[in-house]
């Protein structure tokens, strides 16, 4: 067999004994059956909903998902299918955000809630669990005479049997000293019971989970009513972060009354899991046994269908079945399923990506700049940005990876600047930094997401241009040397070693005598590159933050500073032994939770 890591980027010819779902493709032929129900051809591996992963003779295992993330990986696929759907639509630059309508669905009672929130209002479960139909169940037992209240059929044959039973013998009959008495006790473990006991255990679960979902929902509303006007943030990170969720909520009202409708919602969830709760505690269902379980459809019996408070049982059994349909999925059906998330979150990752990308590519997948072209493409379920130089091959700066999946992040899996993996880290989205060690969040509850995306391809993008920065075009023919006119700052000249260094943006009259000089002298490769360095310049001078023009101060031995008076932005740079590092502050803040991408370290090796 042959397979390739996602995570490694790196073939192996064998899978480990476990595997993380999401993480392998299959490139190799023939294909394999999975599981005994599906033919894998070619394409990702992901679960079928068990834990279990047989490649025709070959067994694997998955490794689990964390089971305390299942709600919000509920809503997470929820919010994903939503927004691929918009995706395929071919909508405009969709906002990666929550979606408004998963917020809107979510926020009101399920119809199997306002039915429960009704049932226990009106008491009708409190009044089974109090007042239960029962079976008396009979059993005969051998047992002393005074605890005997009623004699079993055919108590006489066995005393007279018995002998050992007597306590004497007398002329007129035998005085026993103990007989078989028949006794009876209340048999609470009845189908009703049951149904009863096992509907209160689907209820806890399901408002479990719907708790759990509401509060990650009512989470996000809480952190984006946050930047309305939040303190201690820059006020361009606000507006970026607040102008995105308002293609989800259009206004801070609008999300204050989603917010206070799922606090309802959550209210009221919360007093129908405290009843259940105590239901639980009290009456019946301590008194039926926790393995009395109920197989199969649901049998309407006499007490289901017509008890004033049983039928609501049956009625309520119904309703949550409903509701857990999906849970009756076929594991092919789970496993394809799976595969489709797993695209959809691929091409949720692209939508990321256009969005950082937009102040480049504005909003289209090839673009100028900086000399360059830029192009954004989709490589199976990675994304690669690239880059050209006219004409020239292009170089793959940065794959991100996408990986659709809720284990815990492996531990020899490390990404690196140019190969970034990106996930749902559900719970361990940290707002300190964009990228943890190569890996980067990718999710829908995350407000910072573009910020974090923005960053990284900001500093991929900006260290090409930033490394060329001062370097010499080399070979300069000496007619074009002395040719070049009076010196200016913007143009360094070395006429002895027959090099020049572009330090500004040249006016375009003094760039155009250059280069035409430099075709002139048969100097094709020096007017490319005298193009180049002039294209990268006026990118250079274009404030990041404003887009204001900026003039470049100079700084031996190839440095540069550039203060954006309009904004505050402050660039500088710098220029050690070995290595270069540049700095972009704003307002001399750096912190990433409070600028986002608008404050940027880069650092690289110097060019021999």
């Amino acid at each position: 067999m042959s397979w390739f890591d996602r995570l490694l980027g790196e073939s192996l010819a064998t899978l480990p004994a476990l595997v993380d779902p999401g993480r392998f493709c299959r490139t190799g032929k023939p294909g394999v059956t999975f599981n005994g129900h599906t033919q894998l051809l070619q394409g990702i591996l992901v679960s079928d909903g068990s834990d279990r992963c047989q490649l025709d003779d070959e067994v694997h295992g998955f490794v689990p998902p964390k089971a305390s993330l299942s709600p919000k990986a509920e809503l997470f696929a929820c919010a994903l299918e939503s927004l691929d759907a918009n995706i395929s639509r071919g909508a405009t630059l969709t906002s990666p955000l929550m979606p408004a309508e998963v917020i809107n669905v979510q926020s009101h009672l399920l119809p199997f809630e306002v039915l429960l929130l009704e049932v226990i209002n009106k008491g009708h479960l409190h009044q089974v669990s109090l007042r239960p139909r029962l079976d008396l169940h009979y059993e005969d037992e051998v047992t002393d005479v005074a605890r005997a209240k009623r004699m079993a059929k055919g108590a006489l044959v066995h005393l007279a049997s018995h002998s050992e039973c007597w306590q004497r013998q007398t002329l007129s009959g035998v005085i026993p000293r103990k007989v078989l008495a028949r006794f009876s006790e209340d048999d609470y473990n009845t189908y009703e019971n049951r149904v009863y006991a096992r509907l209160l255990d689907g209820i806890e679960r399901h408002l479990r989970r719907r708790i759990a979902t509401l509060e990650q929902l009512q989470g996000t509303l809480s952190q984006a009513l946050e930047f309305y006007g939040a303190d201690g943030l820059d006020h361009r990170l606000s507006n970026a972060i607040c102008e995105l969720w308002g293609k989800t909520f259009s206004n801070e009202e609008m999300t204050s009354k989603a917010s206070q409708l799922l606090d309802e919602t959550l209210r009221q969830l919360a007093s129908a899991s405290k009843a259940v709760a105590g239901l639980k505690q009290t009456g019946l269902y301590p008194l039926v046994p926790r393995s009395a379980q109920v197989s199969g459809g649901l049998h309407l019996t006499n007490i289901l269908s017509h008890d004033a408070h049983y039928r609501h049982v049956a009625v309520l059994w119904e309703a949550l079945r409903k509701v857990q349909g999906s849970a009756g999925k076929t594991p092919q059906e789970r496993h394809q399923q799976n595969r489709q998330l797993a695209s959809a979150y691929s091409r949720y990752a692209g939508l990321m990506l256009r969005h950082a990308l937009e102040p480049y590519l504005q909003g289209k997948d090839e673009a100028q700049w900086a000399g360059r072209t830029l192009s954004l493409r989709p490589s199976g379920l990675e994304w690669e940005l690239s880059s050209s130089i006219r004409g020239a091959d292009a170089k793959v700066l940065l794959t991100v990876v996408p990986w659709f999946s809720f284990t815990d992040r492996p531990g020899d899996a490390h990404g690196h600047p140019q190969r970034v993996i990106a996930w749902p880290a559900l719970d361990q989205v940290s707002n300190e930094a964009a990228l943890d060690a190569g890996w980067i969040a990718l999710s829908p509850f995350d407000l910072y997401g573009v910020e974090r995306f923005g960053h990284l391809v900001d500093s991929i993008l900006w260290q090409p241009v930033l490394q060329a920065y001062g370097k010499p075009i080399t070979k300069v023919p000496s007619t074009v040397m002395h040719g070049a006119g009076e010196p200016v700052s913007a143009i360094s000249l070395e006429p002895g070693a027959a090099r020049m260094v572009v330090r500004e943006v040249l006016p375009d009259k003094r760039l155009a005598q250059l280069q035409q000089a430099l075709s002139a002298a048969n100097a094709s490769p020096q007017a490319e590159a005298l193009l180049l360095r002039q294209l990268e310049l006026v990118a250079l001078q274009a404030c990041p933050v404003c887009e204001e023009p900026v003039s470049l101060v100079f700084q031996q031995p190839a440095g540069f500073k550039a203060n954006c008076g309009r904004c505050t932005i402050e660039r500088y740079l710098r220029h050690q032994a070995r290595h270069w590092e540049y700095e972009q502050k704003l307002g001399g803040e750096v912190d990433f939770r409070k600028v986002g991408r608008r404050a940027l370290n880069i650092q690289g090796a110097r060019l021999p």
